[in-house]
């Protein structure tokens, strides 16, 4: 009876704690007035809404099939650079109509020593009549397609 006891503790709690610390997050990503993305980190990083800021560490571009497209290394940079939930992260790349990207970054809480890696598949399609449209993750892979 003890042994069971122990594999559904490791089951349904340590396992699930383990395997969260080592997954990547998804960013909130909308479009802009101008057609760019909007991506930042979500409003519930912040449960308590301690206006939390979070440190940038590296942030990338990825075009699926090509490889990185842009990236920068925050922690070489003389100024820390700091964000709060929701708040647009400085992605200084032009993102192009109907291509499949991979975007990501890694960030930590100001005054936390863990870090956080964020990732998110997006893809902006121009429809027929002009419009665009912001496809992520599944979506933006099956259109790649």
């Amino acid at each position: 009876m003890k042994q069971r006891y122990i594999y559904w503790s490791l089951m349904f709690l340590i396992l699930p704690l383990f395997v969260s610390c080592m997954s990547l997050s998804s960013p909130d990503i909308v479009l802009k007035k101008d057609g760019q993305p909007c991506i930042s980190i979500p409003s519930d990083e912040d449960f308590f809404r301690r206006n939390k800021q979070f440190k940038i560490i590296f942030a990338d571009v990825f075009q699926t099939g090509v490889g990185e497209l842009w990236s920068k290394d925050y922690e070489d940079s003389s100024k820390p650079y700091y964000v709060k939930t929701q708040e647009c992260l400085r992605f200084d790349y032009h993102f192009q109509n109907n291509i499949t990207y991979t975007i990501g970054f890694i960030s930590t809480e100001k005054g936390a020593d863990d870090n956080k890696s964020w990732s998110r598949y997006l893809r902006i399609n121009k429809n027929q009549d002009g419009t665009l449209q912001l496809l992520l993750d599944e979506h933006a892979r099956d259109a790649a397609k």
